[in-house]
């Protein structure tokens, strides 16, 4: 049976009221259980004492100064072979893995998104890019998925947008030559990633975290200025909730063009000869 896309969901207008706060407490509870997913999920709260705000990777470069996102960009392009412009698309590949994997199971399981803009990492861990998040720090409520997976998707995408994403891509090309196409659809691909993980252990909530996946696909705050459909699209074998589903994504990460790479299983070349 031929796949087919899901019926795109319209984006919910910008809410009229702040959404509810959220405590601590019922944010620390949440990110515990979130955590339990995988190691991408887990964002430890207190932060390590010597963490440093996240954000603080999008700062502008400062000749004689560390830029520890440029040294990541560096690291991984000589990893994969030398090519500046893949080293940067596959590091925002695992830096938005990190910085949207728990936030999308906090709001697909409980309706809570834990304070994105808060996030810190520790440069000094074994781990410098584990995210974490200071003590007693607070969220907020969203809409329930099951019952408006688009004004959910709008709240989490608009968060995300605003607190990290669209400061990554200008810090990241700042930096080097990457097509805002690629890295807005490194960013949804990383989300349809961690849907496929939740589908391992989350099974009987896949209703749940699929719906906000599609409402997340084409939102126009992780598209940005690109047209409909640019980042990509859910899939499924037919219209039964419980099928079989993939995520297609519309442009390629890059890791093709490494020496010994080739395409991930989303890419838009995938199975092309």
């Amino acid at each position: 049976m031929n796949a087919s896309p899901l019926r795109p969901t319209a984006a919910a207008p910008p809410p009229s009221s702040s959404p509810e706060r959220v405590s601590g407490e019922r944010v620390g509870a949440v990110l515990a259980d979130v955590a339990a997913i995988g190691p991408w999920f887990a964002v430890p709260t207190p932060a390590a004492a010597g963490s440093v705000r996240w954000d603080a990777l999008y700062d502008p470069p400062v000749p004689g100064r560390p830029d520890p996102l440029g040294t990541r960009i560096d690291e991984v392009a000589t990893a994969l072979g030398g090519d500046r412009r893949v080293g940067a698309s596959v590091a925002v590949m695992g830096l938005a893995a990190r910085i949207v994997s728990m936030p999308f199971a906090a709001v697909a399981l409980h309706g809570v998104l834990p304070s994105p803009g808060e996030l810190r990492r520790d440069p000094g861990a074994d781990d410098p890019w584990a995210p974490g998040l200071p003590g007693g720090a607070g969220g907020v409520a969203t809409p329930d998925v099951a019952d408006d997976p688009a004004a959910a998707a709008d709240l989490l995408a608009r968060a995300l947008a605003d607190t990290h994403l669209e400061p990554l891509y200008a810090a990241v090309t700042a930096r080097a030559v990457v097509s805002p196409r690629v890295l807005r659809g490194n960013v949804v691909s990383s989300i349809a990633g961690a849907a496929r993980v939740m589908e391992a252990v989350r099974r009987p909530d896949r209703r749940r975290y699929l719906a906000l996946l599609d409402a997340l696909a084409d939102h126009p705050a992780l598209r940005g200025p690109l047209p409909s459909g640019a980042t990509g699209r859910l899939v499924r074998l037919d219209d039964d909730p419980d099928t079989e589903w993939a995520f297609r994504r519309r442009s390629c990460c890059l890791y093709v063009r490494a020496p010994g790479g080739g395409t991930c299983g989303d890419c838009v070349l995938a199975g092309r000869a």
